[in-house]
């Protein structure tokens, strides 16, 4: 079965709740006896040694072959995104040859015949060394996991006397703050070059993620080496990360996946012919300079978890545009800092949510669920904000998808202003990066779906549906789509917009449907 990053980085946040979970159940189950001199921690800290062993061998034992799966299906997962680059990309050259785009150096020539065997076995090296470097990676996080439970463990029942010593009282609040400082940040035992911890599910979700566009862009790379063409254009949307805005509606020449041809000028190889900024790329199809891809990745471009992307540039056919106006500007800067104050809020939640569910006592679980509460309100003030912002951008374009039954629709909120529903150009490139080839192949679908649902199934967002939907026609196809639904407090131009859609397979169907709460079904 195929899986993409979204499972994966789940199935590794499920291996640290499991983690943090067993650990609370022995310090619960193994409680420490009472007498009337106190409560007799050196022999419960006996008891829990004891445990710990147990917990080190069952968890080494437990883990190894889930960590050996997820590892095939990471591999698995990068080579698939290398052939649907590659797929994708033909596509699109093709469809620009039939617009008329001129191939200098053909597909298939002798010449592309000759020297195809080596061109495969060095792009087959390249994603060879990605698959193994992020393994080895993921190894080595895998590995950290498993040390850091034991050693959080280990510290929290030496912590929990001192904390009893302080006038913590009773049992189970001095074992809350002996574990208070794990539950708060997860099991953090990935540290990055800059000093900061991450859990193994975010560095997953950071990884998986990288190595997976990596593959995707070389894919893409190797399709457009074999028809001769080398110049790209970074897709300007319409919040670009901030690092990668200087690049935006920029063309370039990819000398990292394409072959693109570095180009130095014989006054500046005189001056320093070493010297990187010296370096340009040629087309050489239409003679043109460009500034190289490698040089705006050292300067930024695609960092980790970066949204931006870029497209085949095709002279004649292809337009450029990399001008932002100050209201642009000064828009995106407001969305990215709303964007990171959402984020916070976020964390904050899972945070509380976490030493809610995991705290022995009834009085510290109410006041996490109070914080857990309030950190919800932050986000979704947050996330209003953000739609407040790009509202007032004038390129974003929307798209009428249909119109919503609200009697259908009343299980998630009765306060819905509007039946319509859109979906922006900003998500429709959020889904074609995503989901690659889903939008393309299956959007005339969308309105059947937010019209006749199969079910709707709760969300963690407020206002926001998830609609699950299966169509019955050559072959059966099940979909999953993500609505927010505006309300009387959203800003009173909003119409009810699709967030994701993407096609699914039938254990993930099953999965939702076992897993989720449904709230509406189809009779």
């Amino acid at each position: 079965m195929q899986h993409d990053e979204y499972d994966i980085a789940a199935a590794f946040q499920a291996i640290e709740e499991e983690l943090i979970a067993s650990m609370i159940r022995n310090m619960d189950r193994h409680r420490a006896e009472e007498t009337k001199e106190g409560i007799q921690w050196s022999m419960w800290q006996a008891e829990q040694l004891k445990a710990l062993e147990k917990y080190k061998r069952e968890n080494q034992k437990r883990y190894k072959g889930r960590f050996k799966t997820l590892n095939r299906e990471i591999e698995d997962l990068i080579r698939r995104a290398r052939q649907t680059g590659g797929m994708e990309q033909e596509k699109r050259i093709l469809q620009a040859i039939r617009k008329g785009f001129k191939v200098q150096g053909r597909n298939r020539s002798p010449e592309h015949e000759a020297m195809s065997a080596e061109f495969f076995k060095l792009n087959d090296r390249k994603l060879e060394a990605l698959i193994e470097a992020t393994i080895h990676d993921m190894e080595t996080a895998e590995t950290a996991v498993l040390r850091k439970a034991n050693d959080d463990y280990r510290k929290a029942i030496f912590n929990a006397q001192v904390y009893a010593n302080t006038g913590a009282g009773t049992y189970e609040k001095a074992v809350d703050m002996a574990t208070k400082d794990m539950l708060s940040r997860g099991l953090n035992c990935i540290v990055y070059a800059n000093g900061a911890r991450h859990t193994l599910s975010d560095y997953a979700d950071m990884a998986i993620r990288t190595a997976s566009k990596r593959a995707y862009l070389q894919g893409e790379g190797e399709k457009r080496q074999e028809w001769g063409i080398t110049t790209v254009i970074v897709n300007k949307r319409g919040n670009p990360c901030p690092k990668c805005l200087p690049f935006c509606g920029k063309v370039l020449i990819d000398d990292v996946w394409s072959g693109g041809e570095v180009y130095i000028s014989g006054k500046q190889r005189n001056k320093n012919p070493h010297a990187t900024e010296n370096k340009m790329g040629i087309d050489k199809n239409t003679g043109k300079i460009y500034p190289l891809i490698s040089a705006a990745i050292a300067a930024g471009l695609y960092h980790p978890r970066c949204k931006d992307s870029h497209t085949t540039y095709f002279p004649g056919i292809s337009t450029a545009d990399d001008t932002w106006t100050d209201e642009e500007l000064e828009a995106i800067g407001q969305v990215n800092k709303q964007e990171a104050k959402s984020q916070y809020a976020e964390r904050q939640e899972e945070k509380f949510k976490r030493l809610e569910k995991y705290s022995l006592d009834e009085e510290n679980k109410k006041q996490y669920k109070n914080k857990v509460e309030q950190w919800k309100a932050v986000e979704k003030a947050s996330n209003s904000d953000i739609l407040n912002t790009e509202s007032t951008k004038e390129e974003i374009q929307v798209h009428s998808v249909g119109k919503i039954d609200r009697d259908i629709y009343k299980c998630i909120t009765d306060d819905i202003v509007t039946d319509e529903v859109i979906i922006t150009d900003e998500r429709i490139g959020h889904i074609k990066e995503r989901h690659p080839n889903d939008y393309e192949r299956y959007c005339e679908y969308l309105k059947l779906i937010i019209e006749s649902p199969d079910y709707i199934v709760e969300t963690k967002k407020p206002n926001t549906a998830l609609i699950l939907k299966e169509i019955k026609e050559s072959e059966e196809r099940q979909f999953k789509t993500v609505l927010r639904l505006t309300t009387s407090t959203d800003n009173p131009d909003f119409k009810n917009s699709i967030i994701t859609f993407m096609k699914i397979d039938d254990k993930e169907w099953r999965r939702l449907l076992r897993n989720k709460q449904i709230l509406y079904k189809r009779e």
